[in-house]
């Protein structure tokens, strides 16, 4: 399958003015699915086995920040929050594993609604338990 480069200015312009949800794995569009669930690999093959690789991040930093900025709005009133390195690589794994589940959801044809609701449940916790 040939995928083409994530194109950050396209998924911005997506996601501009559209709630958090519009960044779950289950509301992306196949393409964008594809591209994301490509990125997140290289960017963990690039931390794993070969650092030669120039991690392609913005794509699915873009999304996880969507996710993370509307959800801290809806919960505290600002879009404000912080994020560390540590944080943003545990949040790229738990966004990959998302990803992943989505692309085989629709490979057999069998959306998974908890999924969505779970990785909302996940950033709410983390934005409700750090100031």
């Amino acid at each position: 399958m040939n995928i083409p480069t994530t194109d950050l200015s396209t998924i911005v312009k997506t996601m501009a003015s559209r709630p958090a949800e519009a960044a779950l794995p289950s509301n992306l569009d196949d393409l964008v699915l594809y591209q994301i669930a490509r990125d997140l690999r290289l960017t963990e093959l690039s931390c794993t086995l070969d650092d030669s690789v120039e991690p392609p991040l913005a794509g699915p930093t873009y999304l996880i920040f969507h996710l993370m900025q509307s959800q801290s709005e809806k919960l505290k009133g600002k879009s404000n929050f912080q994020v560390t390195e540590d944080s943003l690589q545990h949040w790229l794994q738990r966004y990959m594993y998302y990803i992943e589940r989505e692309v085989v959801s629709r490979a057999i044809n069998m959306p998974c609604q908890p999924d969505a609701d779970d990785l909302m449940s996940e950033i709410q916790q983390n934005i409700l338990t750090n100031k």
